[in-house]
């Protein structure tokens, strides 16, 4: 008697908690969705470890950031005068700015200016100070020429004095000895050729995908071939003279 009572209370005891386990796994899913669409999973470009190129955007401000070290301050900037000027390249980080800057004054003999573009968190790197888009244009294809193939034309605010940093050039000759792949054997190169040529205006010139060697500031190719043959006889078996840019001679 006591065994029958005791059965049909138990499954009454039973069903309420086996309800309650089946609604709350029931509402688990609702409860997953709603959190899942409540979290925004939007880019940051700081998660970024590569440094990258930037297409052009429009309508986007830039701030220009002073330099750690200004060895040549500025004495005359326009102040609201537009132009143009061409972009070589986008970073996250202001140290690695600056060092694409350094290399990149040596390589192009421009000012390179860093602007700031708060909205993308990205140090812009400039070259040029652009009157017209046609300037800018030449000033473009040089930029590919030597190192900057994704370079393109921005607009923006430029100087119109003359930039202290512009080093005075003219047409002249110089003479290849060495090229290579990479700049290391060609920083070493230059080394072995202070020590045999017995001089110092030895340049490593970057025309992709080598870096060359050239020697000298010849005002004209006699010059130049007269040079080669010095070269050879201080060991160099192949040099050559080539038509380029040169340092202008102080007076």
């Amino acid at each position: 008697m006591k065994s029958g009572t005791f059965i049909p209370l138990l499954v009454v005891v039973l069903l309420p908690s086996c309800g309650g386990t089946v609604s709350q796994t029931s509402q688990q899913p609702a409860i997953l969705g709603s959190s899942t669409s409540s979290v925004r999973e939007e880019f940051d470009p700081q998660t970024l470890d590569d440094d990258f190129l930037l297409q052009p955007t429009s309508g986007t401000p830039a701030f220009d950031i002073p330099d750690p070290v200004q060895r040549h301050p500025t004495t005359a900037r326009a102040t609201g005068t537009k132009g143009y000027r061409v972009q070589i390249a986008a970073v996250l980080d202001q140290l690695r700015a600056q060092t694409i800057k350094t290399r990149a004054e040596q390589l192009l003999k421009q000012r390179v200016y860093v602007a700031y573009h708060e909205r993308t968190r990205l140090y812009k790197l400039h070259v040029g100070n652009c009157q017209t888009a046609t300037e800018a244009e030449t000033l473009r294809r040089d930029t590919k020429t030597k190192g900057y193939p994704e370079a393109f034309i921005v607009r923006s605010g430029i100087e119109t004095a003359p930039s202290p940093y512009r080093i005075p050039k003219r047409i002249g000759y110089r003479v290849q000895i060495f090229s290579a792949s990479g700049r290391g054997a060609a920083e070493n190169a230059v080394k072995k050729a202070r020590a045999a040529l017995e001089r110092e205006d030895i340049y490593i010139a970057f025309g992709p995908p080598y870096f060359k060697v050239h020697v000298g500031d010849f005002e004209t190719k006699d010059e130049a071939d007269k040079f080669v043959q010095t070269a050879r006889k201080r060991g160099y078996d192949t040099p050559f003279p080539v038509r380029t840019e040169i340092r202008a001679k102080s007076k």
